[in-house]
């Protein structure tokens, strides 16, 4: 019976040691310590090679504006391509509706009879003229004043003819564009003795017998100097004649007295002879 017994007490005390170890690694788990307890690593992956990537460009935050087309017109045609210099397209209203007074051989233009209305750039346009080439046949500077009645040369060829025709409708008459440059008298005050300075720059020329100054000249030293006045002379027509400024041609011949009228037979000086003339009382 005491055998019994002390089996049995074994056999439960196992039980409680078996137990015991059982619930020993929770337990553990459970009891405050300072060991650090390290963590394996974590595998290391693989290098691969850098890859660098470009931001893109910041967005507009509008549209850019596209430039609208440009519509353009295509130039005209010249209607002179391939037309020779002095042929005539025929009148152009307003501007150029005078009349061809003389032609070449070849029917090409030369000279040009001026109507009311006419104007420079519309008869170069008439016959396809260069405007340079133009202006040099008719001794122009540039589009200019152009008279009823004037005839102009349209190619060079026609310059003779034309100042011709101008000549004869004028009755020979001939003005200051006829002269290549214009003198000028200077005529000063009488001084205390009654003296009068006088002096003249450039040269007088006779261009010739004209409508208001037909007579006959006196020369001294080859120079025009006096001119006898004929019925119908004008100081505009000796002047034109002389190439010289009428006005002062006039103030040389009352210098100092009153202004008087031309009478024929008046001998007119055309030049100051003297550095000093006694004024005319």
């Amino acid at each position: 019976m005491e055998r019994r017994e002390k089996v049995l007490i074994g056999i439960a005390v196992g039980a409680v040691v078996g137990l015991l170890a059982l619930a020993a690694p929770a337990v553990i788990g459970m009891i405050p310590t300072d060991e650090v307890v390290a963590e394996a690593p974590s595998p290391t992956p693989s290098a691969s090679p850098e890859q660098t990537v470009t931001s893109p460009p910041p967005r507009p935050t509008s549209e850019p504006t596209q430039p609208a087309p440009v519509e353009t017109t295509p130039a005209p045609e010249s209607k002179c391509l391939g037309v020779a210099p002095g042929e005539d397209r025929g009148s152009i209203a307003p501007g150029a509706e005078g009349v061809v007074e003389r032609s070449d051989s070849a029917g090409l233009a030369l000279v040009y009879r001026v109507v009311s209305n006419d104007s420079y750039w519309a008869i170069v346009e008439r016959f396809c003229l260069d405007s340079d080439d133009f202006n040099a046949a008719n001794d122009f500077d540039g589009p200019g004043d152009i008279y009823e009645g004037d005839y102009l040369a349209i190619l060079a060829e026609g310059q003779p003819t034309a100042i011709a025709l101008n000549d004869a409708k004028k009755g020979g008459y001939r003005t200051h564009q006829d002269c290549d440059g214009i003198a000028r008298i200077s005529v000063s005050e009488p001084n205390a003795d009654g003296r009068i300075r006088t002096s003249i720059e450039g040269t007088i020329v006779d261009s010739g017998t004209g409508e208001y100054a037909e007579g006959p000249v006196e020369k001294v030293g080859g120079i025009p100097t006096v001119y006898t006045v004929q019925p119908g002379d004008t100081y505009r027509g000796i002047g034109d004649r002389f190439c010289v400024d009428a006005i002062t041609v006039q103030a040389l011949n009352d210098a100092g007295g009153p202004e008087r009228v031309l009478q024929p037979g008046d001998r007119v000086q055309l030049r100051p002879t003297a550095k000093w003339i006694d004024a005319k009382g």
